[in-house]
Order: C-alpha cells, then structure tokens, then sequence
C-alpha cells in the first residue's frame, strides 16, 4: 500500500527524473531499487543490502541496454543494512556498526561510477560481489594474475557485443577476485571487490567505461564498424582457474590458437595503462614453458586430448606467439630467459619431419577408413573432427611460417646459426610445399597427403588462405586459387557471407571423419565442422583476398560479416534449441557447443585491410 507521503515521493522523483536531460536520467522503482542509467550504463542496486540487480552497459555510447548481465539469485536480504540516497549515490549503513561510517557507497557519474568502503571496526563486511550470467553474455577480466582467481589493478571488464569497463583502485596492494565456471546448472562469470578492513582502511574502485580498438580515420563515425568496435577485443579471454587465454573464460585454453589471440594482439591498443594483449600472450606463454597442457597436446587433463602424438599445430602456435611477442614488444630481457624453450619446440616441430623431405608429419597416417570407434582419436590440427594425418598442409603452413619469424629472432639474439638452421628448414619446406598439396583436377590445395600417398580435397577455405597468407603460394597461382575457391562457394549455393565461411564446400567422406557421433557432423554435412559455417578462420580468407589485390571479392565478405558482428550473431544460442551460434548451418541454424568461441573473432582485424586498401 502506498501512503500519501510515499506517492508524493514517488511523484516528485519523476518530475525530477523527467526534468533531466535525455542523456542522463535517475528513478527510484517501487521503493527497493536504486536506478542509474547514463548513454554508457544503466544499473540497479537494492537498497536494503549492497548488491546490484541490473547491470547493463553500451561503451559507445549509445545507450544500448538490451540485457540484464547479472546472475539473479533468490538470496533473501539478511537485514544487516540500511541506505541512505541521494541524487547520484547509494550509501549502505551497518545496523550494528558505527553509523557515521559508511560501509559501501556507490556514485555514480555520466561517464564513470565508483565503489567505496571504509573500515568500519564493529563490522566485518563480505566482499562486494557481482555474477555475471555466463548464458547471457560470456565477460571476462583481463589483467597480471598474480595467483588462481586474482587479478592485479588496473584491469579491463570485458562484454562481448557491449563494450568493456577500465577498473582501477586507490589501494595498490588491493587486488580483486574473479571466477568463472561453465560446469554448473547456472555458468557464471563473478568479481568481488574486497571491503575495507583495519590494513587497508579506505579503499575506491573506479569502472570506467571504454571501447578498446585501433583508431581508424576510415571507419570514424561510421556505423557500419559498431560491431568491430564493441567486439575488437573479444578474441582475449582469460581463464581465471589456469590463467591463461581459452576458448572462453570457462572454457579450454587450446595450444593450437594461441598464435591467433598474438596476431590480434599485435595491432591492439594498450587495454589500460601499463598492460597490453601482448602482455596476456606472455603470461599464458609463461604458463605453457612452466609445465602447463592445452588441448591439443599429450596430458591435457589426463587423456582430454585423444592422441598420442601433440597436434601438428601445437609446436607452431607456441613459436609464432612468442616470435611476436619478442618482435613487436622488443622484451629482450624474456627473449633470452626462454629462447631454450622455443628452440626446443621448434627442434620439436622439425623432428616430426620423419622422412626428412621437409614436410612436417603427423604420427596417424590420415589414410581413409584409419579412424574408427574402436579407438577414438584426434587428428593432426584445430579442425578436430576432420581425418587430417600424416601431412597436413594446413599445419605446415604454420611450420613455416613459425621457422620464418624464429630465423629474424634467432639473428636478433645473436644465434647465427640457429637462424640459418630454420631458414634451411623453411626454404625445403616451401620447395616441397605445392608440389605435394596442390591438386590439378580441382585447382586449390588438398588438406592433407595421407600415408598411403592419397590426397585429401575438400576445397578447404582455410587450407588455401592461411597458404596464401604466410607466402607458400606464388601470386599469380595464389589468384587463381582464390577464384576457384569463389567459384565453388557460387556452384555449391554459399551466398550467406553473414554466416561467416564454412571450413570445406564438400562433405567430408565417412572414411574422412574422426568423430562420428551425427552430431558432431558425421554424415550430416553443413553441421560443425563438415561444412558448417562460422567466423572461425574468415580472418586468412578476407586478408588473402585483399593480400592479393581482390578488394571487391574481400569486401564482399567482410561487410556482410560486420552486420552480424553488430548484432551479436557469432555468440549466444539457437532460439530454437540448445546449440550455440558459433557454428551454423547455411541456413543459420546454431549447431555449435560453446556458447562463444573467440576464435570467430579473428576476421575483425581484417577492418585494418580494408582502411589500408583506399
């Protein structure tokens, strides 16, 4: 029941909230929420403890709240608070401490809002803790991880398709909890702000709001690039449990992909002053030299990785993420702390090379009808689901491309003749590489040379590109490959480049396919990776296209693309079922598993191809 006093609260509240200009406006609802919402973001805390109920931001300022992000629990209030309001804070009381103390207090500003708690000796507040629903938005924090869930200040607050927030402290020996687990009925991402106590006595964190992406005079105030902007730096996301990058925050770190997360990296604007996307590779690199198994190699917890043999792409991965790293943050300092490990990798990566005719080899044969229930096991590279085996082309193309950057590194350190070691090794790869790849009949590169000599050509989209890409392919056969490519998407009906491209334009044979399980495409073509489509590896086919002068083919892809970056279309789940939007039908039905895979965020970078082609 509302009292005469309460309506003319509520009325003269309304009038004021009213009175406000558009940009900024501030209501209380129904007399237990505290609302604040700005063009950057909209929140809600209870007033009868401190806990916000609706969390909401758009770092372009556009005022774009479609979601609550929190994780709403049915905690019922214990009554150990009470709030005091006023025109842009919250300030919570202790019923049993010292009144004049505030133990949180929360202001907010258009453009900023801050948290604040002061010791109070009477009381021992918990941590302010806010959870994210993982199922809603797939956030990250992104800072040093000094240790398992802790992340040093300043951080970022990332939400993919929304924007991120800049979060420092006034304390610098604070630090800030963070968690996320995907494994439970409700997968959540959570922070928690540590209280003031008798060490440290007052303490104010500050979330700024920021969109993190280069800056291109080309794409200013067009709002085709939205997309590109809110989601630049989705590709990073850290794993709060292994601290490393991973396929999400509560997903797998993949040994194979860490090279992806390093080229976007190279061409990221600093995340917050004083820490880098570079930084990030370096300390899930420092990870993997301590001792530390992704998927894709042997040991990975326990047998997850179903092989005996460390995917061809692993060893690559590792050395083209730290020749990045030592080339464009010039860190010599760690260059030549662990130039024994990339070495030893890449000595590693050689050795697979059996026969010795510079051709990396893969320990499975890749023949056809070698894959079997029997003994499930996992091919040579990232397309884990594909019978790729004993020469792979795809994971050569990274082999070279990994001994090319480590003869630059290796001279840089003063290892002459470790750089003239890869150079060799790169030189008779490339002298091999067409020659046992190419196929006649079709024009385009096959994906894998099988033991039994057979060549294995689905028209892979990635298998070409990523040639092209790293210079394995002459420029003159490199264009007509990519027209055949073209070609084929048009005879075979792939017109839907909002989708992304699928990985082959042919259904992979039975006798082709490790996992046969249906649903992980076994005889079901157009489903995951037996054709399905997704943003996962576009990047090399745009970049290839405009590497090699066809603009108008690349763009014909890229814009397309950047229509469904903007409204979110590469992550969250199918409607109509449970399957995720990383992997679609042509049809843009959601067949994948992750609910968001940062891998299909690699194609943005290719928006700095397209402010370079004027």
């Amino acid at each position: 029941m509302i009292t005469r006093r309460g309506f003319i609260q509520q009325t003269a509240l309304a009038i004021l909230a009213a009175a406000m200009p558009k940009p900024l406006s501030l209501f209380i609802n129904k007399g237990r929420v505290f609302t604040y919402e700005s063009p950057f973001f909209k929140l809600q805390l209870l007033r009868d403890r401190p806990e916000f109920s609706f969390f909401s931001t758009d770092s372009l300022c556009g005022r774009r709240f479609p979601v609550n992000l929190l994780l709403i629990t049915d905690r019922q209030s214990e009554g150990q608070y009470e709030s005091s309001i006023n025109s842009n804070s919250i300030i919570y009381f202790s019923r049993k401490g010292q009144r004049d103390i505030p133990v949180w207090k929360i202001s907010m500003q258009p453009k900023i809002f801050s948290i604040r708690t002061r010791w109070n000796k009477e009381e021992n507040p918990d941590p302010l803790a806010i959870t994210f629903s993982q199922k809603t938005n797939h956030c990250t924090l992104l800072g040093v991880m000094p240790e398992k869930n802790i992340i040093n200040f300043p951080c970022v607050m990332h939400f993919p398709g929304m924007g991120s927030f800049r979060i420092y402290c006034s304390d610098p020996a604070v630090t800030i909890f963070y968690d996320a687990d995907r494994d439970v009925k409700d997968p959540f991402v959570k922070i928690a702000l540590s209280a003031a106590d008798a060490q440290h006595r007052d303490i104010t964190y500050r979330f700024d709001p920021v969109a993190v992406y280069p800056e291109l005079d080309k794409i200013k105030n067009d709002v085709r690039f939205d997309g590109f902007k809110r989601n630049y730096i989705n590709i990073f996301q850290l794993n709060p449990r292994i601290r490393a990058l991973a396929n999400n925050s509560a997903s797998d770190a993949c040994t194979f992909t860490l090279f992806l997360y390093a080229e976007m990296a190279r061409h990221t604007p600093e995340l917050v002053k004083g820490f880098s996307a570079m930084d990030l590779i370096r300390n899930t690199l420092d990870e993997y030299i301590g001792g530390m198994k992704g998927y894709g190699q042997v040991g990975y917890k326990g047998d997850a990785w179903k092989s005996k043999f460390d995917s061809s792409d692993s060893a690559p991965s590792l050395i083209i993420s730290a020749c990045y790293y030592i080339m464009d943050a010039k860190d010599n300092n760690w260059a030549k702390k662990n130039y024994a490990y990339i070495k030893d990798w890449a000595l590693s990566m050689i050795a697979t090379d059996k026969d010795h005719d510079g051709i990396i080899e893969y320990g499975y044969s890749g023949n056809s009808n070698s894959w079997n229930d029997k003994e499930f096991k996992r091919p040579a590279n990232w397309w884990d689901t594909i019978g790729f085996g004993h020469d792979d082309a795809y994971s050569n193309a990274l082999a070279y491309r990994a001994c090319t950057l480590l003869v630059k590194v290796a001279e840089a350190l003063g290892q002459p003749d470790d750089s003239y070691y890869f150079d060799a090794f790169a030189k008779k790869l490339k002298s091999q590489y067409f020659s046992r790849f190419y196929n006649p009949d079709t024009g385009v590169l096959g994906g894998w040379r099988s033991e039994d000599g057979q060549l294995h050509d689905y028209f892979f989209t990635f298998v070409n590109s990523v040639a092209i890409c790293y210079d394995l392919i002459d420029i003159d056969k490199a264009r007509q490959i990519m027209h055949t490519l073209l070609s084929k998407m048009r005879e075979v009906g792939y017109i839907d480049f909002r989708l992304g491209l699928p990985g082959n334009l042919i259904p992979i044979a039975d006798k082709d396919y490790t996992d046969h399980n249906p649903r992980f495409g076994y005889q079901k073509f157009q489903v995951y990776e037996n054709g399905g489509a997704t943003g996962c590896y576009v990047y090399y086919t745009i970049h290839a296209l405009y590497k090699l002068g066809m603009r108008p083919e690349a763009e014909a892809i890229l814009f397309p693309m950047l229509e469904s970056y903007k409204m979110d279309a590469f992550q969250g789940y199918s409607p109509h079922s449970d399957m995720a939007n990383d992997w679609k039908t042509w049809k843009g039905e959601g067949w994948g598993y992750e609910g968001f895979l940062v891998d299909n965020y690699l194609a943005l970078l290719t928006v700095l191809d397209y402010s370079k082609s004027f």
